[in-house]
């Protein structure tokens, strides 16, 4: 239950404050290696003649893809060097595991972060508040790895170790991202047990065994049902978050399938639209 490799794509853009900061914050927190992907896409596929006007165009992109790709490893280095995060270069070996590599490639944003996310512990993204391309990565990477993946928010407000908030169904996608989350609650401040249900009762039995879990990891934490009045579950979650100031909050992705989450909507969906203020631990 260690998280000792984190991987950060970085789609064709070189304002990722947000998903870089919160890499490198857990990287120092957990002893880690952050390797930053840059990931840009290939230029069109010209067919039959090419005039010359066509070949400046071309040659125009390249150069741009790579003046973006430049100024993002520029920006990826200065928020290494101001945590000091050292940067290995391509044929270094780490000496210690704290420490940060850039790579590069080419392709489809999804395709290419996926094939490198099961070479991970972790893949921190985000949601659609902070771009749409950074949504599908983390739901890809969700289903198809089956790695736990960070939502970052566009700027990292807390300490992802003051507050951790587990947002807790009992489902096993919940104990997934429960057990994923050992590493953060170890240096937490304080863990809260949170279950949206109108009627408390449903979750005690079950709270108690995420609580009595927790203990016998060396974590203490405290219980709690809110109920959802007039809001979705989704907002809920994210409410009670600001309410407790969480650093963190932890809960299980697509507890039912995704297509039925597509269709009528549901927790998972709604917190990788929505969620922009704080750092959200997702596991399937």
């Amino acid at each position: 239950m260690s998280i000792k490799r984190i991987l950060v794509p970085l789609p064709g853009s070189a304002s990722h404050t947000g998903e870089i900061e919160l890499a490198l914050s857990a990287a120092k927190a957990l002893g880690a290696h952050v390797q930053a992907l840059f990931i840009s896409q290939p230029p069109p596929v010209t067919r039959g003649g090419v005039t010359v006007s066509e070949l400046g165009r071309t040659a125009s992109v390249a150069e741009e893809r790579e003046r973006t790709a430049r100024d993002a490893r520029e920006v990826f280095a200065q928020a290494c060097a101001k945590v000091g995060i050292p940067i290995l270069s391509a044929n270094d070996e780490p000496g210690s595991p704290l420490a940060a590599s850039w790579r590069e490639a080419e392709g489809s944003y999804v395709e290419i972060a996926v094939q490198r996310a099961a070479a991970f512990d972790l893949v921190v993204a985000a949601s659609a508040s902070v771009m749409e391309s950074l949504m599908a990565i983390a739901e890809q990477s969700l289903l198809q790895t089956r790695r736990p993946v960070v939502l970052a928010p566009a700027r990292l407000q807390s300490d992802l170790t003051d507050i951790v908030m587990i947002s807790w169904d009992e489902s096993p996608e919940c104990w997934h991202a429960v057990s994923a989350a050992i590493p953060f609650m170890h240096l937490a401040k304080s863990v809260r047990v949170i279950s949206v249900d109108r009627d408390a009762s449903n979750r005690q039995a079950s709270q108690a065994e995420v609580l009595a879990y927790l203990r016998c990891h060396g974590i203490g934490a405290t219980a709690q049902v809110v109920a959802p009045e007039l809001r979705s579950v989704g907002d809920t979650l994210l409410a009670a978050g600001a309410e407790h100031e969480a650093g963190l909050l932890v809960m299980g992705a697509y507890s039912h399938s995704r297509l039925r989450e597509m269709l009528l909507g549901g927790a998972t969906r709604h917190i990788l639209k929505n969620a922009s203020a704080r750092p959200v631990l997702l596991a399937h």
